[in-house]
């Protein structure tokens, strides 16, 4: 799953979710011997949500269908999908998490935007990188529309010549393609288990209580 999702999938803790959102710069575990209980589990969920949507069996059975228009870069294809049919059903899928059911997604996105601002200097990873961009140009909001996600495409594929199929497969997707009806079928499933999958990740967590939650 893409960014906006990734926040959205974590608990009301605004280090947690900050954790979660740049989860993907920490590598191995040494880190964890003099990480707060916030940082270890905002990352560990990081890593379970990965896990967890990878092994999916219905996101293999997308991936294998987009794969004939994306070739390898389907995944990365899948995870900014992820996103925006998080916008387009956002009134479905907010109302699973207690927190954000009377948010609208653009609330929502202004909350991580000022937590993840006034916490930048502990950003790791690519989301170190993205931060000043995503900000600029509001990113997480730009994946509410197909055009914005084409934008996102043709970035990461000019940044990655090797994942130019990337920038190919969105110039052409849309939405009556039957690829389009594939990925919103498997996100409609798939979403609300992840979000209860994510829910019992942090209450059963050892350190879930250490961090207030």
């Amino acid at each position: 799953m893409n960014f906006l999702a990734h926040l959205h999938c974590s608990p009301d803790h605004e280090f947690i979710r900050f954790y979660n959102f740049t989860g993907d710069g920490y590598r191995g575990n040494a880190w964890k011997e003099n990480a707060n209980p916030a940082v270890v589990l905002g990352v560990e969920l990081h890593r379970f949500i990965d896990h967890f949507t990878d092994e999916h069996q219905a996101s293999k059975e997308v991936k294998s269908h987009l794969r004939l228009a994306a070739g390898k870069t389907a995944p990365i294809a899948l995870d900014l999908l992820g996103d925006y049919f998080l916008h387009k059903h956002w009134d479905k899928m907010a109302s699973l998490q207690p927190h954000t059911a009377q948010l609208t997604a653009v609330e929502f996105i202004d909350i991580c935007t000022l937590e993840i601002e006034r916490n930048k200097k502990l950003l790791v990873g690519k989301a170190a990188g993205m931060w000043p961009w995503m900000k600029l140009e509001r990113w997480l909001l730009d994946y509410q529309n197909l055009k914005g996600i084409r934008r996102a495409a043709r970035g990461m594929s000019r940044r990655h010549p090797a994942i130019a199929p990337l920038g190919h497969f969105f110039k052409d997707f849309e939405a009556d393609s039957a690829n389009y009806h594939k990925a919103e079928q498997w996100f409609l499933s798939f979403y609300p288990e992840l979000i209860l999958a994510c829910q019992k990740f942090v209450k059963e967590h050892p350190l879930s209580k250490a961090t207030g939650l």
